[in-house]
């Protein structure tokens, strides 16, 4: 009985509250994706530094400029196409958006 109890807590324990990828080179693929569409951001924050827009208008501009970088993650990331996952990443890439924007902002301010 005592050999069940302990794989039953073992298989339990793969249970996490982390993601555990069981394919590690579509997890490579994914965090790969997630770079690029980062560095994309961060990019083109200096760009649009200037504009008296607000941030997050800044950052939807800045989003849509890496729109395809953001499809090549969903792409990647969402192989049956669910509109959650999508909609997921692409809230992602405007909350990364306004923090780069936000970053920049701040330390482009004299203390």
């Amino acid at each position: 009985m005592r050999p069940l109890i302990a794989v039953l807590l073992l298989a339990l324990a793969g249970c996490g509250a982390y993601p555990n990828y069981s394919d590690p080179r579509l997890a490579t693929k994914i965090n790969d994706r997630f770079a690029l569409r980062d560095e994309c951001l961060a990019k083109n924050v200096a760009s649009h530094l200037n504009s008296s827009s607000s941030a997050s208008e800044i950052a939807r501009t800045i989003s849509l400029s890496c729109q395809a970088e953001t499809d090549s993650l969903i792409a990647v990331s969402n192989p049956y196409n669910d509109p959650r996952i999508s909609a997921a990443i692409e809230r992602d890439t405007q909350f990364r958006a306004t923090g780069y924007v936000l970053r920049a902002r701040n330390l482009g301010t004299p203390n």
